[in-house]
């Protein structure tokens, strides 16, 4: 199942080239049209202060979710579109291009992202200030792409340094030069390397 290496950008599959545009048209909508921007923030954004069930219009569930399509600028905005083409691609393909393989990456995705979402809630319950990105769920991708890279040892050169990173982040706390989500990041990644190879045996097309 593991071990054959991954191209990176070559030939990226539909549903993450969908996730990437998505992003991009979000993102320019919000732009254009602050109601809507305004909207979109209500019923996605993260804030840890309002709780584990924080209100919105589509139910509790909707922040945990929705997240992932907000973005608060062109790079924050590109980067996780780039990680997208790159990770996400590369954690989809050994699902197959089946329907049964793109709801498995779905179902991945956004189990990562929730788990992200949640690991944030719990780290920073007075945090007021929102936590929007795609990046909880593409640290399970990051994971996910090592997994189909290289197996329990692709996992681990993907993940640790990443892991590094944002644990380097915590530790500096508030002198910390970039506002980034350390634990979002966290909860996603370590999701993604315990259930991505449960998701493929659940998911991926039989060989």
């Amino acid at each position: 199942m593991y071990g054959a290496r991954q191209p990176v950008f070559n030939n990226i599959p539909r549903l993450p080239l969908g996730f990437a545009i998505s992003f991009l048209a979000v993102f320019v909508i919000g732009a254009l049209f602050p109601q809507l921007n305004y909207l979109f923030l209500t019923v996605g954004a993260i804030v840890p202060a309002y709780g584990l069930a924080q209100a919105s219009p589509l139910g509790f569930w909707s922040p945990y979710l929705l997240h992932v399509f907000l973005h608060g600028g062109l790079m924050h905005l590109a980067f996780n579109a780039m990680a997208m083409l790159a990770f996400g691609a590369a954690a989809y393909r050994p699902f197959g291009r089946t329907g049964a393989g793109a709801l498995g990456f779905l179902v991945f995705f956004f189990a990562c992202s929730a788990a992200g979402a949640l690991f944030q809630i719990i780290v920073a319950p007075d945090l007021l200030a929102p936590v929007i990105g795609a990046s909880t769920g593409l640290s399970g991708c990051l994971a996910a792409a090592g997994w189909a890279d290289g197996g329990y040892r692709g996992m681990l050169r993907f993940a640790l340094p990443w892991a590094g990173f944002n644990i380097l982040l915590a530790l500096l706390g508030s002198l910390s030069p970039i506002p980034i989500s350390w634990a979002g990041h966290i909860g996603g990644l370590v999701a993604g390397a315990l259930t991505y190879p449960l998701f493929l045996a659940a998911f991926s097309r039989r060989r």
